[in-house]
């Protein structure tokens, strides 16, 4: 779900979105959750059209535990963030940790205090040209991110998500295992192929993207974990959420009440009832 950009095209992208920013001045008033949006039903709907999904390529996006901040990326290089303060969101700007190199992929941790992304900034002695770097949450502001040094993985990793116990998981469907203060190797999860996952904070579920047969585009599935720690078979989520469009960059609010994803690079949401639906009666 990324598109690749030289260096001329990132600046170019990049002067060009400060520049909108400058000039916005009548950006709407927006209160409530998610950005004072109505709520969708059982129909996929575009969210915040024209103020995040809009004439330009939208994916990623991410909400916090808090419900206070909203991450997604644009143009296949830069992560924005808007933020609720006194009970009014400001207009989506370049987040503190982006806007030099190409980003994207960011995603929260389930505390709400680290961001995880994926960048291409320079790496001194690693093979990969994409990394995993983090940024942490410091008296309300967030810091300059650190690199990720500790995933050993035979590829470049391409869209982090993160369990409550600091799991990570990506493309393949690959896991890194949190253990004793470190990520263990890579290894991956039997039965399940795809890619841009998103994990619960339980690990109880994780949702995909899987190409369609023939076809460059994909379609969203869902796995549940059982209790003696295998996985069932992919579950597609239904032609009521996949289109013959590409959809991708799944993500579950915290309250559990909507699933927010990509498709043909606009960001949807959705009533998230599916989930339960769709589990297996084991």
């Amino acid at each position: 779900m990324k598109q690749k950009l030289n260096f001329v095209g990132l600046l170019i992208a990049i002067n060009f979105a400060a520049s909108s920013f400058a000039q916005q001045s009548d950006f709407p008033v927006l209160k409530g959750p998610y950005l004072g949006q109505k709520p969708p039903g059982e129909t996929p709907e575009i969210f915040a059209q024209g103020i995040v999904s809009t004439e330009a390529d939208e994916y990623a996006l991410e909400i916090s535990p808090s419900g206070s901040e909203i991450l997604f990326t644009r143009n296949g290089s830069l992560v924005l963030i808007t933020r609720q303060r006194n009970g009014t969101w400001n207009e989506p700007v370049i987040a503190p940790f982006s806007g030099k190199y190409i980003d994207g992929e960011s995603c929260f941790s389930p505390d709400g205090n680290k961001i995880y992304f994926c960048s291409r900034r320079p790496v001194p002695n690693t093979k990969s040209v994409r990394n995993v770097w983090v940024s942490e949450k410091i008296e309300g502001i967030w810091s300059e991110p650190y690199h990720l040094d500790n995933l050993v993985h035979t590829k470049a990793i391409h869209a982090p998500t993160v369990s409550a116990n600091g799991n990570i998981y990506d493309d393949g469907i690959v896991r890194f295992r949190f253990v004793n203060g470190a990520y263990l190797p890579a290894e991956k999860v039997p039965q399940l192929e795809g890619g841009f996952p998103f994990v619960s904070p339980d690990e109880s579920y994780i949702i995909f993207a899987k190409r369609r047969p023939g076809t460059y585009n994909s379609d969203l599935y869902i796995a549940y974990h059982r209790p003696d720690g295998t996985w069932t078979q992919s579950i597609s989520l239904g032609d009521k959420i996949n289109s013959p469009a590409l959809e991708g960059n799944s993500f579950v609010t915290a309250d559990g009440k909507y699933i927010f994803f990509s498709r043909k690079f606009d960001i949807y949401w959705v009533d998230a009832k599916i989930i339960e639906e769709l589990r297996p009666k084991e």
